[in-house]
């Protein structure tokens, strides 16, 4: 099954795709505008954060500039079709610092673009977050809100080392720090007000991606937090992005 099939997007329509949480954004961020390139379509690659500059493999044009005008000037003048990569500047760590989300939904209202997709929160490059009181930063134009969470977090302790926030995320599960974390408490991440899906904009549709499901014991996992979890306003996908497999 492809990504796109999985996630159930409807590429005939015009998407604001942001992603949150942690565990494998940026890799789906990549692994979907690969698929999504394949169908001709204008796709912008951003981040209302930071994201290190993607791979040459992905034949991105870069839009870097920190003067707003300028950034929907040269919008407006793209006619080619691919993949463009938008941010204000690129930092020492070679990272491209991300536009606000008010210039990302005047981007959207521009229709110069099929497809938006935005990196909208930071992880730490943990398996797992909770955000804090000002994240994450989600575009109010997202049609499409993915919540990454890695099934690595299983078993491991609730700490710095797998979890970024781990105040929050502790008083979000209800747990205390050092517990080990298990299904319940993700699925309380996926429910809860202030978890995976805080500041999703009322028409966003709500996808769990729960990766790293590498084995047939995470898969049996993602299925438990699927079944605790699991509500008519949310899809869920179970995905390998590393492996490129999904199952719904």
């Amino acid at each position: 099954m492809d990504m796109i099939k999985a996630l159930n997007i409807d590429i005939n329509k015009r998407h604001l795709i942001s992603i949150v949480g942690a565990g494998g954004k940026t890799t789906l961020l990549y692994n979907l505008s690969e698929e999504l390139k394949q169908f001709n379509k204008k796709i912008l690659l951003s981040t209302t954060t930071h994201i290190y500059i993607p791979p040459k493999e992905i034949n991105n044009d870069l839009i870097i500039s920190k003067d707003r005008k300028a950034l929907l000037r040269y919008v407006e003048a793209i006619r080619d079709k691919g993949i463009y990569v938008m941010g204000k500047e690129i930092t020492n760590e070679n990272k491209i610092k991300g536009i606000d989300i008010h210039l990302a939904d005047e981007l959207y209202n521009t229709g110069v673009f099929d497809f938006m997709l935005f990196e909208a929160d930071g992880g730490k490059k943990k398996p797992i977050k909770a955000p804090a009181e000002w994240e994450p930063a989600v575009p109010q134009s997202t049609t499409v809100l993915i919540g990454v969470i890695g099934l690595d977090s299983l078993g491991r302790a609730a700490g710095e080392e797998t979890v970024h926030r781990p105040d929050e995320f502790c008083i979000i599960c209800g747990c205390r720090p050092g517990d080990k974390i298990d299904t319940i408490m993700l699925a309380k991440l996926i429910r809860h007000p202030q978890g995976l899906f805080k500041n999703a904009p009322d028409n966003a549709n709500k996808i769990v991606l729960l990766n790293k499901a590498d084995n047939s014991g995470l898969r049996e996992a993602g299925l438990k937090i699927k079944s605790m979890a699991e509500d008519e306003n949310i899809g869920f996908v179970i995905a390998s992005l590393r492996n490129k497999m999904y199952w719904m």
